[in-house]
């Protein structure tokens, strides 16, 4: 029976810790405890007592247009299983939940899996991540998207945030200390 854990980033399990680690590939390892925010909220997808998928919600300040926005960055979604349906399972328990708060939920992607967040339910815009720079508070420096740009998926909160920032062509900026590059 497949079964749905949401677990603050202070609650995650060693186990979880190292699975998440392992399955993401990622050069280096991280410290959930130190890399992400107090608030930073993950969600596991369980079938048969062993992980299947997972995925974060981490709090994150954009300021556009001399305004702070505080939403949620969709961040680190994984499945162990693919084509199984864990994914679709996990961004539509992320869809509730960012609908449940009433927050803009903003994730980026590449441009072939983009498509599968769509059809769980998520938006997407195209290039979206040339929307917005990491801004160090201490220097002011900017760094724009060393991508050329990328999908921005998103569930658009009470504020408006999507819309706003896809009438106007100011770019939003962000700090995230943990990054060494744009990307939630």
């Amino acid at each position: 029976m497949v079964k749905i854990i949401r677990k603050s980033i202070n609650k995650l399990t060693p186990y979880e810790k190292r699975l998440m680690n392992k399955t993401r590939g990622r050069d280096g390892r991280k410290d959930f405890n130190k890399d992400y925010p107090k608030g930073t909220i993950f969600f596991f997808v369980i079938d048969d007592g062993k992980i299947k998928s997972f995925g974060g919600l981490e709090p994150v300040t954009l300021n556009y247009l001399g305004k702070n926005y505080k939403i949620l960055g969709i961040c680190n979604i994984f499945s162990v299983e693919r084509g199984k349906g864990y994914g679709t399972i996990l961004i539509k328990e992320i869809i509730k939940h960012l609908k449940k708060t009433g927050k803009t939920g903003l994730g980026f992607t590449g441009r072939k899996t983009a498509k599968f967040y769509e059809k769980a339910g998520l938006k997407s815009k195209k290039d979206f991540s040339l929307r917005l720079e990491m801004e160090n508070p201490k220097t002011k420096e900017r760094i724009p998207d060393p991508d050329g740009g990328c999908p921005g998926i998103y569930l658009e909160g009470k504020d408006k945030l999507i819309s706003k920032m896809s009438k106007g062509k100011a770019i939003a900026t962000y700090w995230l200390p943990r990054l060494k590059e744009p990307h939630f």
